[in-house]
């Protein structure tokens, strides 16, 4: 079971207030950054700002654990609550000034269902008097297999009581996600009568009183996605209808008023827009936020789901809000770091404060606050206190075009130090991103920074397929894998080469998960492209990875639905499949192959790597592979990231040469 211990919190206390101060001890000035500043999770990452706006809560690591900790800016000291061991730390939030929920997960099995699954949990911290409690511990009724335990859709007036889903019923009978009300002192649920869910429910919106406004379905075997109205009574008012294999409109939340939902959708634009939808009777109108350049990629909201404003897609965040001096103060904020990615992170209640996450430009991650009253920016923490701003390498936009002729935009990182007249005939590495549905913009990419520390160029192209681009774009890597999206990645290459940066003796691949895939595929498809291949995480046989959602989900499931969409159906595209299907295209390689995956991955199976090796060895080629017991699919732990980079960057320099 999960498990948080106490911790001594005078010694917490007095390393969190060191970094807090950015005093960290300070590295020779000719230093290189040691490899777990890079790898290792930040120093303080999850940082929350209080309600009241004079606290923050975080999580620290502290000798490879995370500790979450509350820091008092009145009074300038830090408080550790707590070390987290046995699961993994995901996410800090506050609910009122006096309680900090901490979301974690571990991966796990449960007699009678096959494989491991991702269980997560809320752990409720009293700031008053210290005490914590695990949120829906102990309450009848959860169903065995339950996985997520760790999501709030509401709170209470009065900050005592919170609302989450949780999937309710016994191993057998069919689960259903209802609504409890959660008592964050005694961590125990209870219904909220008359609105108990079916098999179908996979949302809840309240307002900001605590009242239950809908509930949204999604049936897999109907192929049906409803939206319906709580009218009170245990009475339910479908609004909205939709019969489809994949939701086109998005469920996000409520206006301040409680009259409507908010759905993102594309529905006169191939671009993801916000609109309102009328509890009344499912009306439609908007939208009511749109950009014909960008897709909304986020909406900004409070812990009842009431909507804000939205954040957009693109190389550097932006944001539309209703509250228009709020917007004009994002912006300062952004023009004030402007070679940075400025994200809007958390707010007071009153909106007085506002903490940003800042990464990119001339420094690592970190976090500053923006006093609204006075206009003052401070930062708060540099979240990887071991890089000094001269380590970091610059990242530069570039866009260039497939060889039939759509314009695919992807980033540079430069090696860090490297003058930009000498950024010649330089060794590469090219590093495409996971997902696929996914983007890289300008931020600190914790891989390609190391890798640049190292002393190479790193090549991160946004391929067809791609997220963050509009539907066009994204749907143009349909049934692409190993095809038109790899094709983007060469002529990438080609276009680096062709200016002059890269020189085309010295270039390897490496990937994670999708992007792992993405490194195979370069392997056995285009050969005498990469000098070596690192697949983290990857895919390597794509029949089998279909087969394994099935089995997981069940054949109607919208998870096998996408998965169908984005690369083939099995039963009608078996040889086409195989045909991009690294595993079964061994006797193509030239280059050298290094392989990771943690034993305990959720997301890729720990048997697609497996398979890889089996047949690069049948086919007698080099191969080196690295199987990292306890952890999962983000290689979250400490040592495993160090023995990684390590294992890489060994790799990488025995096959292309350390620069320099």
């Amino acid at each position: 079971m999960p498990n948080l211990t106490r911790i001594a919190c005078a010694r917490i206390a007095m390393v969190c207030a060191a970094v807090l101060a950015a005093a960290a001890a300070a590295l020779p000035a000719d230093a290189k950054p040691p490899m777990e500043a890079f790898g290792d999770m930040p120093e303080i990452r999850a940082v929350e700002l209080s309600p009241d706006g004079q606290k923050v809560a975080f999580l620290q690591r502290v000798n490879g654990k995370d500790v979450l900790v509350i820091h008092d800016f009145a009074t300038k000291t830090s408080k550790g609550l707590a070390t987290v061991t046995e699961i993994r730390a995901r996410d800090v939030q506050f609910v009122g000034d006096n309680y900090v929920v901490l979301i974690a997960s571990t991966a796990t099995r449960t007699f009678g269902y096959r494989g491991k699954y991702e269980f997560s949990a809320a752990f409720a911290f009293n700031l008053t008097t210290g005490k914590n409690v695990q949120l829906l511990k102990g309450t009848e009724g959860i169903h065995p297999a339950q996985s997520g335990l760790g999501r709030i859709v509401g709170v209470e007036p009065g900050g005592k009581f919170v609302y989450m889903p949780a999937f309710m019923g016994n191993s057998s009978s069919s689960a259903s996600l209802d609504l409890l009300k959660v008592n964050l002192e005694t961590g125990r649920g209870s219904p909220v009568g008359g609105t108990e869910g079916v098999n179908a429910t996979t949302d809840w919106i309240m307002d900001a009183g605590g009242k239950v406004l809908a509930r949204e379905d999604f049936s897999e075997k109907r192929q049906s996605h409803e939206i319906r109205a709580y009218e009170g009574d245990s009475k339910w008012r479908r609004i909205h209808i939709e019969e489809t294999k994949l939701p086109t409109t998005n469920l996000v939340g409520a206006t301040s008023d409680g009259k409507s939902l908010v759905t993102v959708a594309a529905r006169d634009s191939e671009f993801m827009s916000l609109y309102n939808m009328a509890l009344s009777d499912g009306a439609i109108t908007g939208p009511v936020l749109q950009r014909e350049d960008a897709e909304i990629e986020s909406v900004v909201s409070d812990n009842s789901r009431v909507i804000y404003g939205v954040r957009y897609s693109g190389m550097f965040p932006s944001y539309d809000m209703f509250d228009a001096a709020i917007e004009a103060d994002i912006k300062t904020v952004q023009a004030a770091l402007p070679a940075s990615a400025v994200y809007l992170d958390s707010w007071s209640e009153d909106w007085s404060k506002m903490l940003f996450f800042v990464e990119g430009g001339t420094h690592a991650e970190r976090y500053v606050i923006f006093d609204r009253a006075t206009k003052k920016l401070a930062n708060i923490v540099n979240s990887r206190s071991q890089i000094k701003p001269e380590d970091v390498g610059e990242v530069s936009t570039v866009e260039y075009k497939a060889r039939d002729g759509l314009k695919i935009p992807g980033l540079i990182t430069w090696p860090a130090g490297v003058a930009p007249e000498n950024r010649k005939n330089l060794p590469l590495i090219v590093l495409p991103h996971g997902g696929p549905e996914a983007y890289d913009s300008v931020g600190f990419d914790w891989i390609a920074q190391f890798l640049a520390n190292e002393g190479y160029a790193v090549l991160q192209p946004n391929f067809r397929g791609s997220a963050g681009f509009g539907g066009v774009f994204r749907n143009a890597g349909r049934g692409e894998w190993g095809r038109k999206m790899q094709d983007d990645i060469t002529d990438g290459v080609n276009a680096v080469v062709k200016m002059g940066w890269a020189d085309p003796q010295r270039i390897c691949i490496v990937g994670w998960s999708y992007g792992g895939y993405a490194a195979l595929a370069g392997g056995a498809l285009t050969p005498d492209l990469y000098k070596c291949v690192v697949s983290v995480a990857g895919v390597s046989n794509l029949r089998e990875m279909l087969t394994w959602e099935r089995r997981r989900y069940g054949p109607q499931s919208r998870t096998v639905t996408y998965w169908e969409e984005l690369i083939g159906d099995p039963s009608k595209e078996r040889e086409a499949i195989d045909a991009v299907s690294p595993a079964r295209l061994a006797d193509k390689f030239k280059a050298p192959v290094m392989l990771i995956h943690g034993i305990d991955d959720t997301t890729v199976d720990v048997r697609q790597s497996d398979m890889m090796n089996d047949a690069l060895k049948a086919a007698k080629k080099n191969v080196r592979y690295i199987r990292i017991g306890g952890d999962d699919h983000g290689l979250v732990d400490t040592d495993s990231r160090k023995s990684a980079l390590q294992s890489v960057a060994e790799f990488i320099a025995a096959n292309i040469g350390k620069p320099g």
